[in-house]
């Protein structure tokens, strides 16, 4: 009787024990990047991309550690509820927002927030300087400029909000720095071709680094401007991750992506895209493949971490 309580006692002991490291190997899963890595949130920033809501292409990235909640675009409007409740998980407290230009699939869920924001607060929010006047005078060939108008209508009077200039360099948070290298102005507009795409070749481009790596954001800048930026900024574009330009589409490059030499990359699009032939990003994630890793919607949430 009493080797057969033994055998209990000890077969509980063995079941607790392996539940208990199931649990904590879980837990560790769950704090792992998408590389293997579990940063340190005490000194190291968590990058995530996620998948927009609505199915299809959009941007939304977090960085992330304890103290801070930066937000990159965010998707469409139909996105907002995910946004909400990824802010939702950091006391509601957006450190910094950073808008790459007004689009519908990069600033629609911003403006549905912003308009009713309840307990959210933002701290810094920052864009790219459209001339809105030039914008609406050239008209959009490409995409709706309600969200365009929405965005300035609401932010226009806001205090909180900078636009940001070709060559800015600004302390975003801890051990972060905010590089860019384009933004609207005069050498943007000497470069659109005949497409007159000057919202899309507008977006931001610019680098976030941490203390010993980066991470270069593409947006949604397209072939006009190419050969402008890898000219000029070849030296200070190299990062050790990348999102890709205008979701893969008809974007930087071959060179520019070599001269960047990022490791890991991104594309803001689901599979249906960046599998599809029928789009660039087909081709781009193929020549990305074979220098590295690269992440789109068909395995989102992604993440790797800037130190």
């Amino acid at each position: 009787m009493k080797k057969r309580i033994c055998l209990s006692t000890l077969l509980l002991i063995l079941f607790t024990l392996l539940i208990g490291l199931a649990a904590w190997f879980s837990y560790q899963k769950g704090r792992m990047d998408s590389t293997g890595h579990i940063p340190d949130p005490d000194t190291e920033y968590l990058i995530t991309q996620y998948a927009d809501a609505t199915g299809v292409q959009g941007t939304f990235y977090t960085i992330t550690n304890n103290d801070t909640l930066i937000i990159i675009d965010g998707g469409w409007a139909g996105n907002a509820d995910a946004v909400r409740k990824v802010i939702a998980e950091h006391n509601n407290t957006v450190d910094a927002w950073i808008i790459s230009h007004p689009h519908q699939d990069h600033a629609g869920a911003f403006n549905v927030i912003y308009s009713n924001p309840g307990d959210i607060t933002i701290k810094a929010i920052y864009d790219n300087g459209f001339d809105y006047d030039f914008i609406e005078a050239a008209g959009e060939p490409y995409d709706d400029i309600t969200v365009m108008e929405t965005f300035h209508a609401l932010t226009k009077d806001a205090g909180n909000v900078t636009h940001l200039k070709r060559g800015d360099n600004i302390a975003l948070a801890g051990d972060l720095t905010l590089s860019v290298f384009n933004a609207w102005d005069d050498s943007v507009i000497s470069n659109i071709g005949d497409e007159k795409d000057y919202q899309n070749n507008a977006s931001l481009l610019f680098k976030i680094s941490g203390t010993t790596n980066s991470m270069l954001f593409c947006s949604d800048i397209k072939y006009d401007i190419n050969d402008y930026l890898l000219s000029t900024y070849r030296d200070d574009i190299s990062c050790d991750y990348i999102q890709t330009g205008h979701h893969g589409n008809w974007s930087f490059s071959d060179e520019f992506y070599e001269a960047a030499g990022a490791s890991f990359a991104f594309i803001d699009a689901p599979s249906s895209i960046t599998d599809n032939p029928d789009f660039p990003a087909s081709s781009l994630k193929a020549f990305l493949q074979k220098k590295g890793t690269v992440f789109d919607f068909s395995t989102a949430p992604n993440s790797v971490t800037l130190k």
